[in-house]
């Protein structure tokens, strides 16, 4: 006849085997959806620098033709080009989350500076290159949308329980994921007050 201090060990035994069984299901779980988010957010990275490519290739072009209005905005050109060159170099998808917030900061005061000069706005090319600008602008906006949200959800899928246990510090010697979150793109407030209105008529 089983003692009852054999059947209490057997069961012990059993609920920490479910216990352990039940977080490295978690952790390998988790760790696979994490994968797939990490991809979906690549992928959508990838979406929205094909649209900052777009409005990066307008660059050289606009500054060419307003250096000529702007004499004295000068550093302010030389530094939408220097960020441009950046962006273009930066290694992953935060530093150039983190650059394209400043060129379109830059590019806003750019902007604001074209609706103060008229002879700018009476300059067809110029007048062209900000029309571009506009609908490149709002191809940017939505792409961004959609990687804001492929952010938030591989963000908070790594923040959560019992997640943010594994990723930040490792379990039962399973060792950490090592994943780090994203940065989200942020409309600068100058950005958003100036989006390019071009008036063909002025």
């Amino acid at each position: 006849m089983v003692s009852k201090k054999v059947i209490i060990i057997g069961a012990a035994v059993a609920v920490i085997a479910i216990i352990i069984g039940s977080l490295y299901s978690s952790y390998f779980s988790g760790f696979n959806s994490a994968q797939g988010k990490d991809e979906n957010v690549k992928n959508l990275a990838a979406n929205i620098d094909a649209q900052l490519q777009r409005r990066y290739d307008l660059i050289p072009n606009l500054v060419n033709s307003v250096t000529g209005y702007m004499e004295f905005e000068r550093e302010l050109l030389e530094n939408v080009t220097r960020l441009r060159t950046d962006w273009q170099r930066a290694a992953n998808v935060n530093d150039r989350v983190e650059l394209s917030n400043q060129i379109e900061e830059a590019l806003s005061k750019i902007l604001v500076t074209y609706e103060a000069y008229p002879d700018i706005k009476a300059d067809q090319q110029v007048t062209r290159l900000m029309d571009e600008l506009a609908g490149t602008e709002n191809r940017i906006a939505v792409a961004r949308t959609y990687y804001n949200d492929g952010v938030r959800d591989y963000n908070t899928h790594l923040r959560t329980f019992p997640n943010n246990m594994f990723n930040e510090s490792g379990f039962l010697g399973a060792g950490p994921w090592g994943l780090e979150p994203y940065t989200p793109y942020e409309a600068t407030s100058a950005a958003q007050n100036t989006v390019p209105q071009v008036d063909l008529e002025s």
